[in-house]
């Protein structure tokens, strides 16, 4: 049983190893027609601008909260600062008298407790001050048990200037941040500067992108009455459309990339994005927009100017495509190959998916760059439904062809013969071998090029030169590539052997023959 499982596993793994070379054979590279994204084929259209609001992810806010919500928020939040106008009741004893003292923040955020003092709120939470203003009433009256509840909330302006559809005047309150105050921003002011100068004279910069859209909250400060908010012109805003998780427009650092841009601020590319030919449309000095395509792959570092628009295409669904087969480089620059390497190259396969219409000019001015210096580009032919059409490359790509404007289809193979520029030396030489072809080079250059002639040539010497056809050449004919040289061997003495091992083979038969023959007559005589 164990040696029928061992015979079943050497049998897969044998069936495997010839399975390999017909998977190996479906194989290839596959290259896209640069005419996909082409901007002859691809029109450049703009991007709409979107608003500040949009940029930011802001929704329309509805102003101030009514004073019985407001009052409400405050109470629940404990970092709710101290602000001109809200309004306290303190109670406590005096005695046995209940004392009820109704407080207000003045404009300078001072709360003053009659008989008693003044607090000084400015920059502190109104629960501080609560506990400040409990501990001064205890000092003064022992056993009071004060108690302090806030019974109103204030509420201020703050100016909005710059880059606005018009300076305002904007209500605000303890709670109200700095994103909600910009309403009247313009599409062009700048999300990552915005200046907030306070009543003090004091300046601060803010990068509301990262307060907004990365969770930054601290990019997002509560507003204090007296501030100036100052909005600034974008320095490089980019809008960004296509196949990402998050187009819209946005702005960039310097310093940031096409990689930044796609990657951080977009999410990421989708499925079927086509990595190879990111779209970017640029205004000229014109105003035109102008269209440029760049490889996230080669240029992921690409720099990005104001008001680029970036547009991620997505890959069409189903390609047609042509097989090319033969003589071709599965990279640009095969040619460079020294002749060597070359003499050993495989044939190759490679898939070319062609844009609707395209001719075998296109495709041809596209793998140019792959050809190699084997390759027999007079020889080339494009197979169709069992029909070959001759291509002269050099006369397609020198303009001079008609086969140039024929249409390419599905299914079409073009085949790329080998054009092998060697000479093959066989026979009485040193080394035999192939050896790269020299034009205008005679029999003895490439006999010496073997090492000479061996021990076992003839003498006198001949050599027989056959063409690439097949066919025996004068000896005074130029040689041509792929030839093949001869050098007869001088054979009389391997040809002798056999000749007397056969005589003496024959002599010894006849001998015992004759033997044989003498005992039958004697036996017969007697």
């Amino acid at each position: 049983m164990k040696r029928q499982n061992r015979y079943s596993i050497l049998i897969l793994i044998g069936l495997l190893l010839l399975a390999t070379p017909l998977f190996a054979q479906e194989g290839g590279l596959i290259i896209r027609s640069p005419l996909f994204s082409s901007p002859a084929v691809v029109a450049a259209e703009p991007l709409r601008l979107e608003s500040f609001a949009e940029q930011l992810g802001l929704s329309q806010p509805a102003g101030l909260p009514t004073a019985e919500v407001r009052l409400l928020n405050a109470v629940a939040n404990k970092e709710y600062p101290l602000t001109p106008g809200d309004r306290y009741r303190l109670v406590y004893l005096d005695g046995m008298q209940t004392v009820t003292v109704d407080l207000q923040a003045d404009e300078m955020s001072r709360v003053q407790i009659p008989g008693l003092g003044t607090v000084a709120g400015a920059g502190k939470y109104w629960t501080t001050v609560r506990e400040e203003i409990l501990a001064m009433v205890s000092t003064y009256y022992s056993y009071s048990n004060p108690q302090l509840v806030l019974t109103g909330v204030g509420s201020f302006s703050v100016s909005v200037v710059g880059e606005v559809t018009g300076t305002r005047i904007v209500p605000a309150w303890g709670l109200t941040r700095l994103s909600e105050v910009l309403t009247n921003a313009s599409a062009y002011a700048s999300t990552r500067s915005v200046e907030v100068v306070s009543s003090d004279g004091s300046r601060a910069t803010y990068d509301l992108y990262r307060a907004l859209r990365q969770g930054d909250l601290s990019e997002d400060p509560l507003l204090k009455s007296g501030d100036r908010i100052i909005l600034k012109r974008a320095d490089t805003p980019v809008q960004l459309a296509g196949n990402v998780y998050q187009s819209g427009t946005y702005q960039v650092l310097a310093g940031e990339t096409l990689d930044d841009l796609l990657n951080t601020y977009g999410g990421g590319l989708r499925s079927g994005s086509d990595v190879h030919q990111i779209r970017i449309q640029r205004t000229d000095s014109g105003g035109q927009l102008s269209v440029q395509y760049v490889s996230l792959l080669d240029e992921p570092h690409f720099s990005l100017q104001a008001n680029d628009q970036v547009v991620v295409d997505t890959l069409l669904p189903s390609l047609q495509s042509v097989t090319i087969e033969g003589a071709i480089a599965s990279q640009i620059g095969g040619s460079a190959l020294s002749p060597s390497e070359q003499m050993n190259y495989a044939s190759n396969r490679l898939f070319y998916h062609f844009y609707p219409q395209e001719t075998l000019g296109s495709l041809l001015r596209t793998i140019s760059g792959r050809l190699l210096t084997i390759s027999d580009l007079g020889g080339v032919y494009l197979e169709r439904a069992g029909e070959r059409t001759a291509v002269d490359v050099h006369a397609v790509l020198s303009g001079e062809s008609e086969v140039a404007t024929m249409r390419l289809a599905a299914g079409d193979t073009l085949v790329i013969p080998f054009d092998q520029r060697f000479i093959t030396i066989g026979g009485a030489v040193v080394r035999s071998g192939v050896y790269a072809y020299v034009p205008e080079k005679g029999i003895n250059y490439y006999i010496a090029l073997a090492g000479g002639l061996s021990d076992d040539a003839s003498y006198p010497q001949s050599v027989t030169i056959y063409g690439p056809d097949g066919k025996k050449q004068k000896s005074g004919d130029p040689i041509r590539p792929e030839s093949t040289i001869t050098v007869k061997k001088n054979t009389f003495v391997k040809d002798l052997a056999p000749t007397v091992a056969v005589i003496g083979l024959v002599s010894s038969i006849l001998g015992i023959v004759a033997v044989t023959l003498s005992i039958i007559l004697d036996a017969r005589k007697i």
